[in-house]
């Protein structure tokens, strides 16, 4: 039983290059993990036992209209830009979960965020915000991410000239923000090509290619497996 928990358990954050399907698997993720009717809040059991309040939250709603606009001309927002939009980003994540936690009735609340994280510096500040979080990859290749946006209606983001790249993960040892912080620091510059970041830190690793009920499920079994480790 979990009735000594904390409210809020840990986030998991569903992430990959735009056209990877992370909003599409997040979205069928919970409704497995609750009743199938379509919300984007619901309550799920754990061995019949333990509720969950399971939470989805996709970030792209936090994207400013100017910037938007600016997707769409392929004009990619700077380094001084992302740092802004990241903290909105971050103090809308904190403001649902408050929320949200005063309607649970006690409830454990998991959330479940969908983003893009193209870059390390926004992975690095949110991190720092949110630094009991799993992080699941949907991992695409350049060719497949594009073919996708390209048959996407009404969105904002119509591609880039991104490539792919080598996903890489620590060994352990060094702290991974401060890794990424270095990563970042180094790196300073703004992406103009608005290119998918290497990650330098733990995560697992989906297969975009995979169907969303597959990758759906996969989300689900490793939601659950970190709720078992927790409660046991």
């Amino acid at each position: 039983m979990l009735q000594s928990m904390t409210t809020r358990i840990m986030m998991f954050v569903v992430f990959g290059r735009p056209g990877a399907g992370k909003s599409t698997v997040s979205q069928a993720a919970v409704q497995l993990l609750g009743d199938g009717d379509g919300s984007n809040v619901c309550i799920g059991k754990l061995n019949n036992v333990d509720e969950f309040l399971y939470i989805y939250l996709d970030l792209d709603v936090c994207v400013p209209q100017w910037m938007k606009d600016n997707f769409a001309k392929g004009m990619y927002p700077t380094l001084a830009e992302r740092f802004e939009f990241i903290s909105t980003a971050c103090d809308y994540v904190s403001d649902k979960l408050n929320s949200c936690e005063n309607q649970s009735g006690n409830k454990p609340l998991v959330p479940i965020i969908s983003f893009s994280f193209v870059n390390t510096d926004m992975r690095v500040e949110f991190r720092k915000r949110f630094p009991h979080s799993e992080w699941i990859l949907v991992d695409t290749s350049k060719d497949l991410a594009e073919e996708r946006i390209l048959s996407r209606e009404d969105h904002f983001y119509k591609g880039s000239g991104c490539i792919s790249t080598d996903d890489t993960q620590t060994d352990g040892g060094d702290d991974p923000i401060t890794k990424a912080t270095e990563s970042s620091d180094a790196a300073d510059v703004d992406n103009s090509e608005w290119e998918f970041k290497p990650v330098d830190y733990p995560h697992v690793i989906l297969d975009g290619n995979d169907e969303v009920a597959t990758n759906a499920q996969k989300v689900v079994d490793v939601i659950q497996n970190q709720l078992l480790n927790i409660s046991s």
